[in-house]
């Protein structure tokens, strides 16, 4: 201070004229003050200006709170009270939000502030009245009120939610929303999370007692666990419901959402070591469709016993493989076979490998057996027994380029032989075809499940080149082409056919990563048809988190065909301005799946972020939801306007990230 005078029989000190006072919680400036040197170090500061600085060890981007007030009283060093305060995280000179207050206490140690007769106000003017208000001054978690959501679409019509956030432990918190809907009526949503030293957890819920669109009640439910039991056991329980088939269609503003067709109940119990892995599964998918016929639905595992891995034999180099599983099948249609399958398939195999080569001939054999309980309530037993041989084998050739650097040429072989043996009598449990890709040309089975097993005489013949960059230890470009050669029909089907084709469509893929550039081609040629089946194209750049661009087409030629393209981008129009827009548009259909518009400002206080959307539904008729996402963030204080504008962009929009918080 300019001036300083000292009361040895007070033991106070009167200061004034350029107060300054550092403090590990708060820094100010004053006009004038008064300090008791006494044991309560009680003191008093006038016409002030404060800081509040970030605590050590806080997250990157907490903002500093800063402000100013008529009087300051310390009560020590743990409290302080403010009279007639202002408080901001903008520039003091001309803030554009600012919380007044007639009286503010802070609480230094707790790390929270308790105002009384609040007025907030943005760009002066004012908005919002409140008697009393607690907020943080730091990132630690405090039980309140949260700010209010709001927002608006064609489903639900205007939205309004108002949570609460309770702290209930420092490993365990929940959060309450009631969320008023226009359309719909009142609804009750939460969130409940808790932490343990071996287990974490989180409950996700809402529920609409009289939905005033439906006239009935809505909700849906999931829980989620994972728990490590032991250094190798480990358990996992998955449980999620839904009231009716259209719920997220309605209440959800994500496709990846509204597209799901089956929720997951599952509980696994996990056991692995260096070489071995055993699975214990219950589970049973719900199907979201109640319309959809009991016969299609999918079988319950009620369990499943799983034990795979591999280890050597004694001192060879031989590798014995095991793969087994006990599964007791059963199903919500009184009219399917239900019943247990057992399956053991274990094997020898005789990894060589050099360093430019690689040989691994292996023999397995696979016995499948059945106990069943047929519709009609009778009891049958049925089994099937294969050996599988196979040989695979690669060359590594590389060469050092002229930009420093290094590109392979890999060739391989995979022949695969496999016996044929009628099938048709054993049941479908869980077997279907995969989706044709690279992996699937060095697979030993054309089915997915333990139902079939393909017959095979086949040859795969497939080529792959990289491009390695040393320097900086990653693969820049990898490009792989491949078919498979039949010598023989293949009679194993799931609807009887036989398949005399030669040779299998040609599969090709390439992934190129470099600097800002990422690109992906996935191309299937139907050799047959002489045709392109299947298409993926997918462009992808990114400098920095505002400028992002993604280009993306997909075409499919099967039972399901499609054709789409997306197109998505993230633009910095200026210091403050970001654009946001992503167009996914079905060429099949000629019509637009999901339309997203926006704009975002942000400085070093505040950021508002608006989204316009339209969304495809996901029913039967050609109908639209069209929405409005606000995000409004006072920086130091919170969002103060929910975080869907956040996560429908986080989740339609590849590689993006949020930097208004």
């Amino acid at each position: 201070a300019d001036r300083a005078d000292y009361r040895p029989a007070e033991n106070t000190l009167d200061v004034s004229g350029r107060v300054h006072i550092d403090t590990p919680v708060l820094v100010l400036d004053a006009g004038e003050a008064r300090l008791d040197l006494r044991g309560n170090r009680h003191a008093r500061f006038l016409h002030s200006r404060f800081l509040i600085p970030p605590r050590q060890g806080a997250n990157h981007g907490e903002h500093t709170l800063k402000g100013s007030a008529e009087s300051i009283v310390n009560s020590g060093a743990h409290r302080s009270r403010l009279k007639q305060a202002k408080i901001t995280s903008c520039p003091l000179q001309a803030p554009d939000w600012l919380l007044g207050a007639d009286d503010i206490e802070l609480d230094h140690d707790d790390e929270y502030g308790r105002a009384h007769g609040v007025v907030m106000r943005f760009k002066d003017v004012p908005f919002l009245y409140t008697p009393y208000i607690e907020f943080p001054t730091s990132d630690k978690r405090r039980s309140g009120l949260l700010f209010p959501e709001v927002g608006t679409s064609s489903s639900r019509g205007f939205e309004f939610a108002q949570p609460w956030y309770w702290n209930i432990a420092p490993n365990m918190d929940a959060t309450f929303t009631p969320r008023y809907m226009h359309k719909r009526g009142l609804e009750l949503g939460g969130e409940a999370r808790f932490l343990t030293p071996s287990t974490h957890g989180e409950l996700n819920g809402a529920w609409l007692r009289n939905d005033r669109q439906s006239g009935s009640e809505r909700y849906q439910l999931r829980y989620r666990q994972h728990s490590q039991l032991a250094p190798a056991l480990d358990f996992d329980l998955d449980l999620a419901d839904v009231s009716d088939r259209n719920y997220f269609n309605d209440f959800s503003n994500s496709l990846g959402v509204t597209s799901l067709t089956h929720l997951n109940r599952q509980a696994t119990l996990g056991f692995a070591t260096r070489e071995w892995r055993m699975r214990l599964l219950a589970q049973k998918l719900k199907t979201i469709d109640d319309t959809s016929p009991l016969a299609t639905r999918p079988y319950a595992r009620l369990p499943q016993l799983n034990i795979d891995g591999e280890t050597a034999l004694g001192q060879t180099p031989l590798r014995f493989t095991l793969d087994a599983e006990l599964t007791e099948f059963s199903h919500e249609d009184p009219a399917q076979t239900e019943g247990a399958r057992l399956r053991l398939r274990p094997g020898v195999h005789l990894p060589l490998r050099g360093a430019a080569w690689f040989i691994d001939p292996a023999v397995k054999f696979s016995h499948t057996e059945y106990d069943l309980r047929t519709g009609s309530g009778g009891k049958t037993r049925a089994h099937r027994n294969l050996p599988m041989s196979s040989l695979d084998a690669g060359l590594f050739f590389e060469r050092r380029l002229e930009n420093g650097l290094t590109q392979t040429l890999e060739p391989r072989l995979y022949y695969l032989n496999v016996p044929f043996e009628a099938q048709n009598t054993l049941p479908l449990f869980d077997t279907g075809i995969p989706d044709f890709s690279l992996a699937q040309l060095f697979r030993d089975n054309r089915f997915n499940g333990g139902d079939r097993i393909g017959d095979a005489n086949q040859l795969t013949v497939a080529l792959s080149s990289r491009l390695l960059d040393s320097a900086a230890g990653r693969e820049t470009l990898r490009a792989s082409i491949g078919q498979i050669f039949y010598f023989d029909d293949r009679r194993v089907s799931l609807d009887g056919s036989i398949d005399t084709a030669r040779q299998s469509d040609i599969i090709a893929e390439l992934d190129l990563d470099h600097g800002p550039w990422q690109a992906n081609l996935d191309i299937q040629w139907d050799s047959a048809g002489n045709r392109l089946a299947k298409e993926n194209y997918f462009l992808h750049y990114q400098s920095d988190p505002r400028h992002l661009f993604n280009l993306g087409y997909r075409k499919r030629e099967d039972t399901n065909p499609i054709e789409q393209t997306d197109t998505s981008m993230v633009l910095a129009l200026g210091p403050q301005t970001t654009a946001y827009a992503r167009w996914n548009y079905s060429l099949k259909n000629a019509s637009t799946i999901d339309l997203i518009g926006g704009l975002a400002w942000d400085n070093c206080c505040w950021s508002l972020q608006v989204l316009l959307q339209r969304r495809r539904q996901n029913t039967t008729r050609a109908a639209y939801d069209n929405a409005v996402l606000v995000q409004f963030v006072l920086k130091g204080l919170g969002n103060l306007a929910g975080s869907k504008a956040h996560s429908t962009l986080q989740q339609s929009i590849y590689g993006y990230q949020d930097t208004l918080q």
